[in-house]
């Protein structure tokens, strides 16, 4: 028994050791920076199509010493004809350079009119890249990727707990969800920062489809990352698998399956079952822990500019380790896993489609791919802009944690409009930015399922007018709304609804509010902003899962009357002194006043997607007849 656990350790510290070895340096096969002269001539490897690894020959112009604190440049000019086509292209970088048969580093930029400098390229020093693996070479099973995109619950600036409200008579709805709107806000208004090597060589990642919107609204996550975005299949390769070289193409498939994401660039040097790569960063993220696959390379767009390569992801190869500045380092064999989507579709010719995808786990990307892949499946197998209905339930399940109380959030909803794509975004990039990127727990997302049908028909309809039958409603008296409704293209109908106001509510005045789902969680935000302030996971998750219907006029009828949130949780009707202690003037952030007090609230479904929204005031009177 004794002689098994000794063995069982042993063999156990040797397998830690191998996973954490790094890289020896090896004088036979590299050649150093203080070796290598102007004039020099050697040759670079790299594929300029499919998986062949093919010459070109260069010479040295020039030695850049610390470019940046340690890191030194050697400056080479390509000389054969096949480089000399294309210049240096976004994803050779990595591209091995060798003189006199002796590793001299990896090619990893270029001035940005390469034309017009004769094809110079930078080479990072192999020295540089070797010195990365001395950080560790085993998984940092922690990461969870950097959080470009400053988070904000939309929620009060902290000490302000109050917000004007923003109701008007009879206002036009908009179809934009207020919550994705302030997350958009955020990543326009925060500096992120942005790339700040010019002469890097950008890295490609091909998709096969890209969203306009999408795009606008996550360039400065690519600008941010040094990504190019090209339009093209990137799990589109003829071939599975491609061998593991120096020279051949690496990266990270970012998306895989019926929808497919990769961003890449070229190994340079293979030491048994680990290697390194592209001669800078990918993210710059330091200890990280990504799945790395190998590559096919369908062909090489010449630019004046600057010139990428167009490629396609292959088999999973291992597992990306570290993000620095002189290269990227990984391990061959089992890679991390990633965020399984199930879609089944219902065209809007009533044909049903089961399709599946996976994502990379990053709390920044990981929205981006889950909400483009959806989007571009709705266009490849319908329709990308149309009058259309687009019903979505969505399930997102979590793994065991022992913070959560709940291991799903659940949200089905109805969108109606021209662009399928914007009720995609609503319902998986807010949960998912939210939830992936919070700071209470770190939660995992163990799957989504979605389900959507499609229908070629806009089913809107704005609240036009509302109107009741008097003005003054004894406590307990239930109100008739008489709701004017104009469906898109069609004449205005008449939806009635109810709603009661409670046997205690006070003597006075009332506001009755009709409100679309956009409207009324507005409304909510600005009535009492702490209630939208979390202090833990389960306090986001609840936020997370109170949707409205957008089919659905909500109704409610609130009261000037002050309340108080705390610690995410809303008090109404407390007495002012029980207020007054509950949130001394000794602290900020744990409670607040909240504007109003609501009072009831009621639901008046329909068969359109609503817009709009409506006030009145009504008084209550004990002693109406």
């Amino acid at each position: 028994m004794k002689k098994s656990s000794l063995f069982s350790l042993v063999v156990f510290c040797v397998a830690i050791c191998h996973v954490q070895a790094q890289i020896k340096w090896n004088a036979a096969k590299f050649m150093p920076l203080s070796e290598v002269k102007l004039g020099m001539k050697g040759k670079g490897y790299t594929v300029f199509s499919g998986v062949t690894v093919e010459p070109f020959d260069f010479e040295v112009v020039s030695i850049q010493h610390n470019r940046y604190p340690r890191q030194h440049i050697i400056w080479a000019k390509g000389l054969s004809e096949n480089f000399k086509r294309t210049g240096s292209a976004g994803g050779m970088s990595g591209s091995p350079v060798y003189i006199d048969g002796r590793l001299v580093g990896a090619l990893a930029r270029s001035h940005r009119d390469q034309r017009r400098y004769g094809n110079i390229f930078g080479i990072t020093p192999i020295e540089l890249m070797v010195e990365v693996t001395e950080r560790g070479m085993h998984p940092n099973l922690a990461y969870q990727g950097t959080q470009i995109f400053q988070l904000d619950t939309g929620i009060a600036t902290e000490g302000i707990d109050t917000v004007p409200s923003f109701f008007t008579r009879i206002s036009d709805g908009h179809g934009q969800h207020s919550f994705d709107k302030n997350i958009e806000g955020q990543s326009r208004r925060q500096d992120i920062p942005t790339f700040k090597d010019s002469d890097r060589l950008a890295i490609p990642i091909t998709l096969p489809g890209i969203d306009s919107e999408a795009m606008r609204f996550y360039k400065p996550l690519f600008d941010r990352l040094n990504l190019i975005p090209l339009e093209a299949a990137g799990g589109g390769s003829p071939i599975k698998k491609t061998p593991l070289e120096a020279g051949q193409t690496v990266g990270v498939a970012s998306a895989r399956g019926d929808y497919d994401a990769f961003g890449f660039g070229t190994i340079t040097y293979i030491d048994g079952d680990q290697f390194i790569a592209y001669g800078h960063a990918r993210n710059d993220e330091g200890h990280i822990n990504l799945p790395a696959s190998g590559g096919y390379v369908h062909h090489i767009v010449p630019a004046r500019y600057r010139s990428y390569k167009v490629a396609s992801a292959t088999q999973a190869i291992g597992t990306l380790v570290q993000d620095r500045d002189a290269a990227i380092a990984g391990n061959i064999g089992e890679h991390p896993s990633y965020i399984p989507i199930t879609l089944n579709m219902e065209t809007s010719d009533g044909k049903r489609h089961d399709l599946f995808y996976e994502v990379i786990r990053h709390r920044s990307v990981s929205p981006l791919y889950a909400e483009l892949g959806t989007a571009y499946l709705i266009e490849a197998f319908d329709f990308a802009s149309a009058e259309h209905t687009l019903t979505i339930d969505a399930k997102f399940i979590l793994k065991e944690h022992p913070e959560l109380t709940s291991r799903e959030i659940v949200s089905k909803n109805v969108y109606s409009s021209s662009f399928p794509a914007s009720g995609v975004r609503q319902t998986l990039r807010t949960p998912l930015l939210q939830l992936i990127g919070n700071s209470y727990a770190n939660v995992e997302v163990e799957a989504i399922n979605l389900n959507l049908k499609l229908e070629s028909k806009r089913r809107n309809a704005v609240i036009e007018s509302l109107r009741v039958d008097r003005q003054r409603y004894r406590p307990g008296e239930t109100v008739e709304v008489i709701l004017t409704l104009r469906p898109y293209f069609e004449k205005p109908i008449t939806q009635l609804g109810t709603i009661t106001i409670p046997d205690d509510a006070p003597d006075g005045l009332i506001t009755l509010l009709a409100m679309n789902a956009t409207a009324d969680e507005k409304w909510r935000r600005s009535r009492a902003p702490l209630n939208f302030r979390p202090k833990n996971i389960n306090q986001l998750i609840k936020i997370l899962q109170h949707n409205e219907s957008n089919t659905d006029i909500i109704l409610e009828i609130f009261v000037l009357q002050p309340g108080l949130t705390v610690q995410g949780e809303e008090f109404s009707s407390l007495p002012t002194s029980v207020m007054s202690v509950m949130n001394t003037g000794q602290q900020v952030g744990e409670s607040g006043y909240t504007e109003a007090t609501t009072l009831h609230r009621n639901r008046v479904p329909t068969d359109y997607v609503i817009f709009g929204s409506g006030a009145l005031e009504l008084v209550v009177d004990s002693n109406t007849p």
